[in-house]
């Protein structure tokens, strides 16, 4: 998730005009450059770094879409029920394989932590999609880290299958729903 909200910064809300995201621009800079702030100069120059840089987002469609996407959407860090595994009264215990995809789920949570490491929370997410391909949250969270990555049609891929698991599962529906605007060309 994005460490600020960006329209916030800027106190417009979407949808935003470009000419309202540049007057706000011109202003927030005018007041925070470091040449107006001598006295707090560090600060103003980190102001002035993220003011560019949520400039920089919002004023450019495409990145906007996958910033809305983040700020809209998070991963799940729970395991979640695991659809497809058969228990009897017998088998009270935890099959190996659940074990081992519980695991690689956790991996998957602390890996996406770090923007640097999302490919390898992709890969642990997967792990455990071929370990129980019912894995529900691990095809969830696919279809989150995807979407942070601008790529909607595989989020959307993932998504369903999340939901083909658990028809109930309003959220993934909801976020299935916003993934699929971005890749059909409806704005949400």
């Amino acid at each position: 998730m994005p460490k600020k909200n960006y329209y916030e910064l800027f106190k417009l809300y979407p949808p935003i005009d470009t000419n309202q995201l540049q007057d706000a621009y011109k202003q927030l800079i005018f007041e925070h450059h470091p040449d107006r702030n001598p006295t707090r100069l560090e600060s103003a120059i980190e102001d002035t770094m993220e003011i560019v840089e949520a400039y920089s987002i919002l004023s450019d469609p495409t990145k906007r879409e996958i910033y809305n996407f983040q700020i809209r959407n998070d991963i799940r860090r729970d395991i979640g029920e695991l659809f497809g595994i058969k228990k009897s009264l017998l088998k009270m215990m935890k099959s190996k394989e659940e074990v081992e995809a519980e695991e690689d789920f956790k991996k998957g949570v602390n890996f996406f932590a770090d923007k640097e490491n999302w490919n390898q929370a992709q890969h642990e997410w997967v792990k455990c999609i071929k370990l129980i391909p019912g894995f529900v949250n691990a095809h969830y969270n696919l279809g989150i880290v995807f979407g942070y990555q601008g790529n909607f049609k595989d989020s959307v891929v993932c998504l369903e299958r999340a939901i083909k698991y658990n028809p109930g599962d309003f959220e993934a529906k909801k976020t299935l729903s916003t993934a699929m605007g971005y890749v059909y060309g409806k704005k949400v």
